[in-house]
C-alpha cells in the first residue's frame, strides 16, 4: 500500500475511534454521574423506537426484523419527574443492547437516573446498556490501537 494512503488511514482510524469513543461514552458517563449526584426513579418501557437513529416511530417490538436480520429497538420509558410525583416525563434509550437475554420488554420496570436540575436529561441505568456501550469503547480503543501500532507491511 501506498506510503501515504497508509497514514491517511492511520489518521482516519485513530480520529474515528476518538469521535465514537466520544459519542458512546458520553451518555455512558452522564448516566455515571446522574446515579451518583442526580436522582433515581423507577421508570417503565412503554415501547421501542425504530432502529435508525431518526426514527421517531414507537412500537411494541422490542426487535425489528429486516429480511433475515434481527435488530434490537431503543427503549421509550415514562418516568415521575420526582419520586412520588405524578407528573411524568418520556426519554429514549441513546443504545440498544446487543444481548438477547439482557434486551427490555414492553411494560419493563427500569432505573432512570436524571439530572437533579433538568429532569428531561435521564437514562436507563441497566446492565444491558452498560454492557454494550463498554464493549463498543473497547473496540474503538482497539481501533486506536491498530491505527497507532500496527506495521505497514
Amino acid at each position: 500500500m501506498n506510503p501515504i494512503t497508509l497514514f491517511i488511514f492511520r489518521i482516519l482510524l485513530i480520529a474515528g475511534g476518538f469521535i465514537l469513543i466520544y459519542i458512546i461514552g458520553m451518555p455512558m458517563v452522564e448516566t455515571i454521574q446522574y446515579r451518583i449526584k442526580g436522582i433515581a426513579v423507577e421508570g417503565k418501557v412503554i415501547g421501542f423506537r425504530g432502529s435508525s437513529k431518526t426514527s421517531k416511530t414507537i412500537f411494541d417490538d422490542n426487535i425489528a426484523r429486516i429480511g433475515k436480520k434481527h435488530r434490537a429497538r431503543r427503549p421509550v420509558y415514562r418516568y415521575p419527574i420526582a419520586s412520588g410525583s405524578l407528573d411524568s416525563l418520556e426519554g429514549f434509550a441513546r443504545s440498544t443492547v446487543i444481548f438477547p437475554w439482557l434486551n427490555f420488554d414492553l411494560h419493563e420496570q427500569v432505573t432512570i437516573v436524571m439530572d437533579k436540575s433538568n429532569p428531561s436529561r435521564s437514562h436507563i441505568f441497566s446492565k444491558g446498556i452498560f454492557l454494550t456501550d463498554f464493549i463498543l469503547i473497547f473496540f474503538c480503543l482497539y481501533m486506536i490501537k491498530l491505527g497507532i501500532t500496527r506495521s505497514g507491511a
